[in-house]
Order: structure tokens, then sequence, then C-alpha cells
């Protein structure tokens, strides 16, 4: 999992996400309230299956926790599945390495039935009961990097996997999520899952984190970039420091990721908080392929709290 300066990172169900004050949150050393529910973020590929998976699929999962409440909101984008549709996706309780026993079944056999496709997004909420209560033990679990999720293909076996990773900076920092849907103007029949992790330093400096995966799109993503209130993708609006995880050029979706610096001084730094201050408006996150370089899918970023 790709971190930002010890910054463990990562759809979900919107309407369970509120807006965050994160208002002079680096000024003359004041503190800034950290996040009640724990974000954790999931990259799913088949390098992290034991016993191996030759799988050129890859995925993306956020999962909301609530300590409190003992909930667990999630959604999970996968795409490229090579065995055909999954037959179960499941989180397991087990470190790196080692295979566990099952925590929650997201879908399959005695849940919710998996989608019909190779490529696909679900998303769902637990609040205990059903196999296992999230009990403190459980949540000790999920903090320590210790839960992970795995896509079992359609020939039985695992397929891609990813350890969920929360977010622990002792800095003041902004998590947001969005879910990705065809942009305007596109006749597209993908989705996504998409996250930006904002942290922010003493003297202006900003790090910047931000993952996606999309499937059923019309092609691998080409760029990814911030618009206002669901503005056309430019050059000018692309985030930067880009890393595809797939390049097929065949793929009917793919993950990407990327890390970069900003300082918030500047008047064109390009991260969230600061287009939410100068806007007062939406700020969303486009993926682009090469059918569709204004934007293809399109997510509105709402701040986790």
């Amino acid at each position: 999992m790709k971190t930002i300066a010890g910054l463990g990172l990562l759809l979900v169900v919107s309407n369970m996400i509120g807006s965050s004050d994160y208002a002079a949150a680096q000024n003359a050393g004041k503190g800034m309230e950290m996040s009640a529910t724990t974000l954790l973020v999931a990259q799913l590929d088949a390098k992290q299956v034991v016993g191996a998976s030759s799988s050129h699929a890859t995925g993306m999962g956020a999962f909301l926790l609530d300590p409190v409440q003992h909930t667990l909101a999630y959604g999970l984008t996968y795409e490229g599945l090579q065995a055909g549709p999954p037959k179960r996706i499941a989180l397991f309780n087990f470190g790196k390495g080692k295979n566990g026993e099952v925590v929650k079944v997201l879908c399959g056999a005695d849940a919710q039935p998996c989608p019909s496709s190779n490529s696909a997004t679900i998303s769902g909420r637990f609040e205990g009961g059903n196999e296992r209560a999230f009990d403190y033990h459980l949540i000790g679990e999920f903090d320590s990097q210790r839960v992970y999720v795995e896509v079992i293909g359609g020939n039985g076996e695992p397929e891609i996997r990813g350890q969920l990773a929360p977010n622990s900076a002792m800095v003041p920092f902004t998590n947001y999520v969005a879910h990705l849907a065809p942009a305007k103007g596109s006749d597209s029949k993908g989705t996504g899952t998409a996250i930006i992790s904002e942290v922010y330093f003493p003297g202006g400096k900003v790090s910047v984190f931000y993952a996606a995966t999309v499937g059923g799109t019309s092609g691998p993503p080409v760029n990814v970039g911030l618009v206002v209130n669901q503005a056309a993708f430019t050059p000018r609006t692309a985030l930067p420091k880009l890393h595809l995880l797939t390049s097929r050029e065949d793929a009917a979706g793919g993950s990407l990721q990327g890390t970069f610096d900003v300082n918030s001084a500047e008047g064109e730094a390009l991260f969230v908080k600061r287009l939410l201050s100068a806007s007062h408006g939406e700020v969303g996150i486009v993926i682009t392929t090469s059918r569709f370089p204004e934007g293809e899918l399109f997510g509105t970023l709402v701040p986790v709290h």
C-alpha cells in the first residue's frame, strides 16, 4: 500500500458522510480535530494472494469504520477478473502472507449476490450481527492492518486480494471518497471508486495521495483531474505524477494512483481544500480515457469526518 509520510491510506455511501471543518488547521500551530470515522483503503491485485494468482485484475475498496457505533460502510470496485464473475468477495482476519478466517461476506453465499460481470462496483453497510460482531478486538484488528479483502473468481480460486490500511496520520488531514459514475456527455457504462487524502504540514506544505479503480469503461484510464461543478477535464486540472497500475491496452478499466506535494500559498495549487475554499462549490474527480478525453467518469468528493 502506498503511504505518505507514515500515512496508512484509504464510495461508498455518500449520505453517510458529512462535511468536515478544516479551517485554519495549520495556522499558529493549532491542531485539527481528527476524524471520528476511520477510513481504510485496500488496493487489490494478484501479488497479494497467498498461493499465487496469475490474474491481471485489480481493485480498490474504501471502508468507513465507526468504532463507536460498531458499523462498517464500504464500496469496492474490481476490474478485469479473468476467471469470470466473482463467486464471493469477503473480508478475512489475518496479516499479509497468510490466510485467515472470514470476518464478513460482501457478496456471494449467505450474502447479497455478486455482480454477474468481470468488472463492477459493490457497496453496503454492516452493523454487526452477521458472521461476527464488530467488537473492540475486531476493531483493533482493522486498525492494525490485520484485515484483508479477497475476490474469489468464477473458478472458485482467489484471484485478487488487498490488505485494509487505516489513516493514522498525527498531523491535520482530510480524506475524501467518491463514487464514480458516467460523466456528463459520455455514454459510458463504467463505474469506479476513488479516494484522495490530503495531509497538512507546518509551513503550508500539503501532501496529496490519490487512487482509483474503474471498471466497464471504454478503455483503461488515461488521466485523472480535479474539477469544480462537473466541469470538463483539461490539462490544467490534471493531477500530477499519475502511475497506472495496469497497462493492458484492451482493458475495460484499470487502477491508478499518485502522490505529490504542493504549497498551499500558491494560488493555483491543485488540492481539494483550496478548490472548495475558492469556489464555494462542488469539487469532483474526473477519469478520462482515450475515447472520452474530457472525462468518462465523474464523482463528487465527499469528506470523511
